[in-house]
């Protein structure tokens, strides 16, 4: 989990109080410096979290080490924590046009399941679409061995970071452009060390909206109320 220590490094400053933990259906969230949000990764087992309902009496940084769990929640909450910590600069704007402009006959990798993943199918040359468990057309994550070296563009979505296989991808995808993509992304300059050549994200600019979107079951990260899309580019 070498991408995962560095990210801790990173945020050098942690004596931020946790002003607020919120678990919703789809999203988590975690109040110290900043906002930081991620995917609330729920699997089949019955795991309970540790220290629930006590959460935001712990320091940030125990927050933030969960994010080496091999519990997706736990881990959740540790993407969560240390997004928090990181400012969230970036230039406001909806990544998909990029993309869209980009991919047009391309061989494009998709791993994850986006609202724009039929407009980029129909304007690619070749789309793989990649899932842990696939439907229709779609490819198992195993395949990414062997379609993401051999395409033009990788959109990941950011829940890979949580599972730990972000690393490994971005390692696959190093012979196109690596986009990793959704609310759970760390706008950290760290990725780009690991092969990320643009990050889009979020930015929380008000906190009862989100917090009211993701307690009240929002599942749309375009329908998160109090947040505004943003990207950064490797330099």
């Amino acid at each position: 989990m070498e991408l995962e220590n560095k990210l801790l490094l990173s945020v050098s400053d942690r004596n931020y109080p946790v002003k607020g933990v919120w678990i919703g259906l789809y999203w988590t969230a975690i109040e110290s410096k900043y906002i930081g949000m991620s995917h609330t990764y729920k699997t089949s087992q019955k795991i309970n979290i540790e220290n629930a309902g006590e959460l935001t009496s712990l320091s940030i940084e125990q927050l933030a080490n969960r994010i080496f769990s091999w519990q997706p929640l736990e881990a959740s909450l540790g993407v969560a924590a240390i997004n928090s910590l990181i400012e969230p600069k970036g230039e406001p704007g909806n990544i998909k046009e990029y993309i869209k402009d980009k991919a047009k006959n391309k061989t494009v990798t998709i791993i994850g399941r986006f609202p724009f993943n039929n407009e980029i199918s129909d304007i690619a040359k070749k789309t793989y679409i990649l899932e842990i468990e696939p439907e229709k057309n779609e490819l198992p994550m195993m395949a990414c061995e062997d379609v993401m070296p051999k395409s033009d563009i990788n959109i990941i979505t950011a829940t890979t970071l949580i599972n730990h296989t972000l690393q490994r991808l971005l390692e696959l995808g190093s012979n196109g452009i690596n986009i990793v993509l959704g609310p759970s992304t760390p706008l950290s300059p760290v990725l780009f060390d690991f092969g990320a050549n643009i990050l889009a994200g979020l930015r929380v600019n008000n906190i009862n909206d989100i917090v009211k979107s993701i307690t009240q079951g929002v599942k749309k990260f375009s329908l998160l109320n109090g947040t505004e899309s943003i990207y950064l580019y490797k330099k």
